[in-house]
């Protein structure tokens, strides 16, 4: 809605949401939660990709997957916590990130060589994110350290960013 638009109808009573009554619970939108998932909304189910069992729904695979992974690095980050090789602020700052944006690393690249899961030679920086539980690296965010990057999965932005910056990417796949 333009703003405009947003503006005129802020002075009305329903503010653009219909009937007074529309408002007042959660029978407007059909229940909250799954409720009407097998009845009024099975097609918005269906697109969403759920298979509809007999006992529930289940969980399509790239889903499970992508939980796991994620679990997966928390768990790592954990063990390096409690070996010493992260402080706290490294390991919140890592933890909230399932994916890993050059910027990010860039950004944290110094701290982690400090902290020995990096490594520096004449000032370009080598990294495994494999050893951290990083499976992707991303392209958002801008390089400026050199750095030499060992992942699983890299999108193309990131290569390209940081073969400008003066480094390579190297991935396992």
């Amino acid at each position: 809605m333009p703003k405009k638009r947003l503006k005129k109808i802020r002075g009305s009573r329903t503010c653009g949401g219909g009937s007074h009554k529309n408002r007042r619970g959660r029978g407007n939108r059909g229940g909250s939660g799954n409720a009407g998932s097998l009845k009024h909304k099975y097609i918005r189910t269906i697109k969403e990709g759920y298979e509809i069992g007999k006992h529930g729904f289940r969980r399509p695979e790239n889903i499970k997957t992508e939980y796991k992974l994620k679990k997966d690095l928390i768990e790592t980050l954990r063990d390096l916590r409690s070996d010493g090789k992260l402080d706290s602020y490294t390991y919140k700052f890592l933890k909230s990130r399932p994916e890993l944006n050059v910027g990010d690393l860039d950004f944290i690249i110094e701290k982690l060589s400090q902290q020995g899961l990096a490594e520096v030679e004449e000032g370009v920086f080598s990294i495994d994110l494999g050893e951290i539980g990083y499976y992707k690296l991303l392209g958002s965010g801008t390089v400026t350290k050199k750095m030499n990057v060992k992942v699983e999965y890299a999108t193309s932005l990131a290569v390209r960013k940081i073969e400008e910056a003066g480094g390579s990417v190297e991935q396992s796949v």
